[in-house]
């Protein structure tokens, strides 16, 4: 049973003694530890702060005291939502109380009918947990009344089920060092850009260094959506009086000069002189792609470009009041040096950066904290499969994770409920069928614009490594992918789609486009013989040149002096046919690439020279030599140890794709493929990280 602290008692409740009936039934989980009276919007009402104990705060995860007020009027008013929005703002509850939700007692008696209905007007608003005071008194011997209701106003609400962007704080998470660097321009007069995949939260970013900027007065900020007609259908100098428009009213600066193709330069310039000790202005253009060269629908603005914006840059080299800040998907309109055959006024102009996803501490902390008012619990292992299976990207993680909200209320799970990673991994197929309109929509643009490197993703997702490093040696040509977060490497030099529930999107359209029934793209019948030659030729040459690394750095060698022996026993295995060409096939690749190293190892007196010295050395190249061990002795002995076996059908489901032997079509030839390919990959793998 909770207690009220006397300061309690001797600041509020000696003046205000009929509240104590209406606090009281909170006892049952909380302590009451401080009250006043405060008024504001024209309204009186009274403040508690209650600090939850053990059992509340788990269930609920309350790390801080929860504010409560109390409106005694018989009828809820919105100028009663709009004092305690203040109260919990203000000290001295900013910092102490929780930020995400509180509690309100009203005498009107169907507060939870209009607390309902706010909530559903205002999805961003917080979680707000009504009580009347006639339940109140109705209640007052059942310990289970408040909890049952925090509960019920808890776990119905979807807090991660919000698809528009963030204009409040409440849910905005991270991101501290993207609106840093965006305010830090502005205080010093620089242009800056940002772009980044679909709905990766640059609006939302937009919003919050908005209400930064306005918190400090620093400058006007003017936020132009470009995609909106009223908008992209203007012409230039049409847009440029827009903007002087939104000025004036913003600064009560009065507009002279007209503004057509001929005179609207000159009076956007003249406005912009006035402005000079008023206030910084701030232009925001979000999704700038409209409003551009490579615009779609409205192609006036491949000409119009040029004039709207060496407009905007000679006024603003003549007067630094006015900062831009172009964002959007696609970066080209700042990338191009000429549009129409005259050079581009962006180019050079704008240093621009990428917005990936959420670091794992901050989206952590999202999933952590909105889970746990959802009366979710996710634990560490569920948090790492979510960060690794959708790349920190805010909007499929949050939008995976109102699904599994959606799956644990329709199978009737008492909450507060866990969610481990194998529940995730038994419910990945639902998600990704529930989230394929998403992925599609993240990389849409990507596809259209940069269909290059779009095709290097693809044949990522395919399984063709080796053809994807080719390419990839020519950083130019996946500098978008890098930036924008959906390609990197791990320490080996591996290449991944950062976003893996991405990358096997992007590969089943691949695998649909060519008719395939795997996402492993299979080398066609006829291409084989012109393929297993290119394969044999590169891995004999990149083996080559990566032994000769490994003696410059004095590494541990893989085969001893004299290189791979059986060189031309390798180069004269044949395409997979059988089982008789796969068992030559397979028995020739353990022979020349890791019983050689076996032999070597036991040469020096290093009997695990292969499990120790080599995979230590070269992680990449050893898990390419152990699956070829292991596909060799699967093939001449029927039974596997347990710990051998186990590792097979690691591999075998990998190279499969989850797939029974029995199902796969020409299964031999799939597999000389999958081994080739993965033993090229690796080498190429260790011999850039060696090249570094």
């Amino acid at each position: 049973m909770g207690l009220i602290h006397p300061e309690v008692r001797e600041k509020h409740l000696d003046f205000f003694e009929d509240e104590e009936e209406v606090i009281t039934p909170f006892l049952s989980g909380f302590d009451i530890t401080w009250a006043r009276s405060r008024k504001a919007y024209n309204t009186d009402l009274s403040v508690y702060f209650l600090k939850p104990e053990k059992h509340i705060s788990e269930a609920y995860g309350f790390s801080r005291e929860v504010m409560l007020v109390y409106s005694p009027y018989p009828q809820m008013e919105s100028r009663t939502i709009q004092a305690a929005e203040l109260f919990i703002t203000d000290s001295p509850a900013k910092g102490r109380v929780e930020n995400l939700n509180y509690i309100l007692v009203s005498g009107d008696e169907d507060v939870e009918g209009w607390i309902s209905t706010y909530t559903a007007e205002n999805p961003e608003s917080r979680i707000i947990i009504p009580f009347s005071v006639k339940k109140l008194r109705e209640n007052k011997s059942n310990g289970h009344f408040i909890r049952r209701t925090i509960s019920r106003f808890f776990y119905e609400r979807d807090l991660f089920d919000y698809r528009l962007p963030l204009k409040n704080d409440y849910y905005f998470f991270g991101r501290k060092d993207v609106v840093a660097s965006l305010y830090d321009s502005i205080k010093k007069g620089e242009n800056s850009g940002l772009f980044g995949l679909r709905k990766t939260g640059k609006t939302s970013i937009l919003y919050k260094l908005e209400r930064q900027i306005h918190e400090s007065d620093l400058a006007s900020v003017l936020y132009f959506d470009c995609k909106v007609p009223s908008i992209r259908k203007l012409r230039w100098y049409q847009l440029l009086e827009k903007i002087s428009n939104k000025i004036s009213s913003e600064l009560d600066l009065p507009i002279e000069g007209e503004f057509n193709e001929i005179d609207a330069s000159e009076s956007f310039t003249k406005l912009i002189e006035r402005t000079k000790g008023v206030k910084k202005i701030v232009l925001v253009f979000d999704e700038i792609e409209y409003i551009s060269p490579i615009a779609i629908e409205d192609t006036h603005w491949k000409r119009d470009f040029i004039s709207f914006w060496q407009t905007l840059w000679g006024t603003q080299s003549i007067n630094r009041i006015i900062t831009a800040i172009i964002v959007g998907v696609n970066p080209h309109p700042l990338e191009i040096d000429t549009v129409e055959r005259v050079q581009n006024p962006l180019f050079g102009i704008v240093p621009y950066s990428y917005l990936r996803g959420l670091d794992f501490d901050d989206m952590k902390s999202m999933i952590k904290i909105l889970g746990k008012r959802m009366g979710l619990h996710f634990e560490p292992d569920a948090i790492e499969y979510l960060h690794e299976r959708y790349g920190g990207h805010p909007y499929l993680t949050r939008i995976a994770c109102s699904l599994i909200n959606n799956i644990v209320n329709s199978l009737n799970y008492p909450k507060p409920a866990k969610v481990s990673s194998d529940n995730l991994k038994e419910y990945e197929e639902s998600l990704d069928s529930n989230l394929m309109h998403y992925y599609r929509h993240v990389v849409s643009e990507l596809r259209e614009f940069y269909p290059q490197e779009y095709e290097l993703l693809e044949w990522l997702a395919s399984g063709q490594k080796a053809k994807f490093n080719e390419e990839a040696k020519y950083r130019e040509h996946i500098r978008h992918l890098t930036g924008y977060g959906l390609l990197s490497f791990d320490e080996g030099g591996t290449p991944h789609i950062s976003i893996p529930a991405v990358g096997r999107y992007i590969g089943l359209e691949y695998m649909s486009k060519e008719g395939r029934k795997t996402i492993f793209k299979t080398v066609d019948a006829k291409d084989r013989p012109l393929w297993l030659i290119n394969s044999k030729k590169s891995i004999v040459t990149d083996l080559r040149q990566l032994e000769a690394l490994i003696q410059k750095k004095k590494l541990p060698p893989l085969f001893g002096p004299n290189s791979f022996p059986e060189a031309d026993e390798f180069i004269g295995v044949e395409v997979v046919t059988d089982k008789v060409t796969y068992g030559h096939f397979i028995n020739t690749c353990n022979r020349c690439f890791v019983e050689s190293i076996d032999r070597y190892g036991k040469s020096i007196g290093k009997k695990d020279y292969f499990w120790e010295d080599i995979k230590e050395s070269y992680p990449a190249l050893w898990d390419a030599l152990y699956r070829i061990r292991l596909y060799r002795h699967a093939y001449a002995h029927r039974e596997l140890n347990e710990k051998p076996h186990e590792d097979f059908n690691k591999y075998i489901k990998r190279d499969l794709e989850g797939q029974k032997p029995s199902q796969v079509r020409e299964l031999n030839f799939v597999i000389q493929q999958c081994v080739l390919e993965s033993l090229l990959n690796s080498i190429q793998v260790e011999t850039y990280s060696l090249s570094k």
